[in-house]
């Protein structure tokens, strides 16, 4: 009687990375729409805004802490690259593998658990955040518009805060409020939540410039705490206690996102 072939066992981490790699197979034919997204547009806000707008504003190097212009905005386009590319990753994908494609039914089919799947999947996301930063801090670089050396950190500190974006949407996108699939909410939090933090969370000037009662309201966004830790980085004048402060932050957006998406696509999947 033939040997019947064993099965090959897998880990946890393999099946993670299994999801990984099944989005990265997916990416390969949707790649070129992405693109302007995560990487031209933040290119042109540096150009147009950083260099050319800053020529006009160079004056007033006091106000942003002795600092040209584009040495000021260049650091937070870092981290707002990642917030972007962390944001989309969190709504519409999710969305999709959930309730319209429900790829991710045919995923759970196979011996990947519904954690391996939440975590694969931000795993991809991590990458891409990660190479979009990447990729912006070197021509930010190159343009002349990054000194310190540790600004070779700066691409991880704008993982972290696209990751604290990315995980607590992964988890709004498949809880119950969304149950009926509409996609409705998306377009509403663009408007009404990433775009005004993106305009008002220190990307084009500091937060002091702000009245008085909607200085506190930015200090408290994590998009905030992820340009000020990139601009530290990027210039040089990193202090432990804040460095810290903003890790912390942002760490807690990132480990209790994450585990209500775990829980949310548990109750989602597996009903």
């Amino acid at each position: 009687m033939a040997a019947v072939a064993a099965q090959p066992l897998t880990t946890p981490v393999q099946r993670a990375t299994a999801v990984t790699a099944w989005h990265a197979r997916s990416y390969r034919r949707t790649w070129r729409a992405t693109i302007t997204t995560a990487f031209l547009n933040p290119v042109f806000f540096l150009v147009s805004v950083g260099v050319l707008l800053g020529k006009l504003i160079d004056d007033q190097q006091a106000a942003l802490g002795g600092l040209s212009y584009v040495e000021f905005v260049a650091p937070a386009l870092v981290a707002t690259t990642a917030m972007q590319v962390g944001t989309n990753d969190g709504m519409f994908p999710v969305m999709a593998g959930i309730r319209w494609l429900r790829t991710y039914h045919a995923v759970l089919a196979t011996p990947v658990r519904v954690a391996e799947l939440v975590l694969g999947a931000m795993a991809w996301s991590v990458i891409r955040m990660l190479v979009a930063a990447t990729i912006f801090t070197a021509v930010a670089a190159l343009g002349g518009a990054i000194d310190s050396p540790l600004a070779i950190f700066a691409p991880f500190a704008a993982l972290l805060c696209g990751l604290a974006f990315h995980a607590p949407l992964a988890a709004f996108t498949s809880s119950p409020m969304l149950e009926d699939g509409s996609g409705g909410w998306f377009p509403a939090i663009n408007r009404f939540v990433i775009i005004p933090m993106f305009l008002f969370s220190g990307t084009f000037f500091p937060v002091s410039q702000l009245p008085d009662w909607l200085e506190p309201v930015a200090w408290a966004t994590p998009l905030w705490h992820g340009i000020e830790l990139c601009r530290d980085l990027c210039t040089g004048s990193v202090e432990l206690v804040a460095t810290l402060a903003h890790v912390g932050y942002l760490g807690a957006f990132v480990a209790v996102g994450a585990a209500l998406a775990v829980r949310f696509h548990e109750r989602t999947l597996l009903k």
